[in-house]
């Protein structure tokens, strides 16, 4: 029996292959241009994934292979390429570390990331074993009030399950070796310190998903 998934890595985004699916995605959307401007929402998230990668950075050394890759069998028995980019790799003493960010510490978001962490990682695992994945949620409603905020809820899941560590705040030492899943909250000062540190969103800022 075939293997679903084979020829799993990471690539940075100057690799050929995944120039040319670019290409292939942009001449898609121009095909369909029923699309949106960029909202807020998008510009403070893209700002938030950029300063937390600029943050860990300082106590990890950055990866920019952050484009995860893998040839997938179809219905059809033919294999594939995908890819997907992941918002931040880094390297580490121990393996190597998987961020996602989100821009809300909303129920939405909390389970979203929790199953794009799931996925990667079923994925990331056949690389390498030591792979720790970080999902970071932030309370942006700082620059928009109307990013959710149910952090009782996250408290209360969390707490019943022993999967996700939990930390809190950018104070103190960032050690991710001694769990496998993490999740990192920044309330709203940790937000305005980012602020401070990095500077406020701009509007050039490139269009994510939050």
């Amino acid at each position: 029996m075939r293997s679903q998934y084979k020829s799993i890595t990471f690539v940075n985004k100057r690799d050929s292959q995944y120039q040319e699916y670019c290409r292939n995605m942009s001449y898609l959307r121009n095909s369909n241009r029923f699309q949106n401007e960029s909202d807020s929402k998008q510009v403070i998230t893209a700002w938030l994934e950029n300063v937390v990668i600029k943050f860990l950075s300082k106590c990890y050394p950055l990866d920019e292979r952050n484009i995860l890759t893998w040839e997938e069998l179809s219905s059809m028995n033919i294999y594939s390429r995908k890819f997907k980019e992941i918002d931040g790799l880094f390297n580490s003493g121990n393996g190597q570390i998987y961020v996602e960010v989100k821009a809300s510490l909303s129920k939405s978001s909390y389970k979203r990331g929790r199953t794009q962490i799931n996925e990667n990682l079923k994925l990331m695992k056949m690389i390498s074993p030591n792979i720790t994945a970080v999902l970071i949620m932030a309370d942006c409603r700082y620059f928009d009030p109307s990013f959710g905020y149910a952090k009782e809820f996250i408290d209360e899941k969390n707490s019943n399950t022993d999967v996700y560590t939990l930390c809190e705040g950018l104070e103190g030492s960032i050690d991710f070796s001694s769990s496998n899943k993490w999740i990192w909250l920044l309330n709203e000062q940790d937000v305005k310190n980012l602020t401070d540190e990095f500077g406020p969103p701009h509007h050039e800022e490139e269009s994510t998903e939050y």
